[in-house]
């Protein structure tokens, strides 16, 4: 059997999403496609608007045979720790699965000679990342930068520096050996592009969502009615819905504290403590903290992490995926998971109240998803443990 695994979030799944499982499948020439989803919380440590059994309902019904989810530890992590994890829990999986991942066409094909330059960090590198960090840019930025040196190739580092392409970066440098990697270029509009269209991004989906113009957004997902149900049932969690709980926590700690979020470095921790006490919502303390240094995402996710009780000890335990979580797969996809029950190194989890809730990764993915239920709008939602009670999502194909 031939499997090509996808490392996702679906927040929401639309159109753009659908057509790569279907160049996946067809590149990879796969008998399944797997998908690795985010849980609650996404790597740029904000809540996902719909919860995972919607996304994977619906990323099932676009093109998927079997959904697994991303462990928290790594879903909300910067983009090397993101891959890593994803990687890492692909490869125990015990199938051979490859990887497909999207990425900007034009940086396709710059991404061989990046990775060998981050690989192998020649002087040019090294020297070109110290005077980035040295000027007051971001890592990833500096990164950038220094690789684009190290190649000799000006205009290397914008077109690296895209999300997607940041991804497929990492994800080329976590491969494992025997792994084979089949990307697809992306089509439609930018990652962070507003513009709604047929081949709309998430964050145009979502910011028309949250403006209330639903039937606008849904033009741009291939299940418009799951989506429409969901909001008008108001099982959606709102951006700002965890403010009070976020402040809460950051004023009732104390600097010490603060230094043990994991990426809480360079004296960031005074910045938030400062930010926090005069801060009234969530974008307001970012927007307060925010420099070219510390770009948004981490902010973002240090937010999360903060408010999830993450600490540099605990993420030092978790290196790397030790469950595999189902969260949905089609009926044809049976001979898979039993390949997968075979075969693979880590146990595999389809009743979670099984499971053990002493395990400090699936802890914290249960404290994501009950975070992500209080701030849920459907007050009849906001109930703790629907982790435990709820079953995967099978879909009869």
């Amino acid at each position: 059997m031939r499997v090509v695994g996808v490392i996702c979030e679906y927040n929401p799944f639309h159109n753009g999403h659908a057509l790569h499982l279907r160049r996946a499948r067809e590149a990879a020439g796969a008998d399944y496609v797997l998908c690795l989803m985010s849980g609650a919380l996404t790597q740029r440590g904000a809540f996902a608007r719909h919860d995972k059994w919607l996304r994977a309902r619906m990323a099932l019904l676009g093109g998927a045979d079997l959904v697994l989810e991303l462990p928290a530890r790594f879903a909300c992590a910067p983009a090397p720790e993101f891959a890593r994890g994803g990687m890492a829990l692909l490869a125990s999986l015990g199938v051979g699965a490859d990887l497909s991942f999207g990425c900007e066409a034009d940086a396709l094909p710059l991404l061989g000679d990046a990775v060998r330059a981050l690989r192998e960090e020649p002087p040019a590198f090294r020297a070109a990342l110290r005077r980035a960090l040295d000027a007051g840019e971001s890592f990833p930025r500096a990164q950038a930068l220094a690789v684009e040196a190290a190649c000799g190739a000006p205009g290397l580092a914008d077109a690296l520096n895209r999300p997607n392409a940041a991804l497929a970066l990492e994800y080329l440098r976590a491969l494992p050996g025997g792994m084979r990697a089949f990307p697809v270029a992306r089509e439609g509009c930018a990652y962070h592009d507003e513009t709604l269209a047929p081949l709309a991004s998430a964050t145009a989906v979502r910011a028309a969502l949250e403006r209330g113009e639903a039937d606008a957004a849904l033009g741009a997902v291939p299940f418009p009615d799951l989506i429409r149900e969901a909001e008008a049932l108001g099982d959606v969690h709102e951006p700002g819905a965890l403010d009070a709980a976020l402040l809460y926590r950051l004023r009732t700690m104390d600097a010490e504290a603060l230094r043990e979020v994991p990426g809480m470095d360079e004296g960031l921790e005074g910045r938030f403590l400062a930010a926090a006490a005069e801060a009234g919502t969530r974008e307001a303390l970012l927007a307060r903290v925010k420099t070219r240094r510390y770009p948004y995402a981490r902010l973002s996710r240090l937010c999360a992490l903060a408010l999830l009780g993450v600490t540099r000890a605990l993420a030092a335990r978790i290196e790397r995926p030790g469950y595999a979580r189902i969260l949905g797969f089609r009926r044809r996809a049976l001979p898979l998971l039993h390949a997968m029950r075979a075969s693979a190194s880590v146990p595999l989890i389809a009743k979670a109240a099984d499971f053990d809730r002493a395990d400090e990764g699936f802890a914290l993915d249960l404290r994501a998803q009950d975070l992500w239920a209080l701030g849920c709008r459907n007050e009849q939602k906001r109930a703790a443990g629907r982790d435990l009670v709820t079953s995967p999502v099978i879909v009869e194909e």
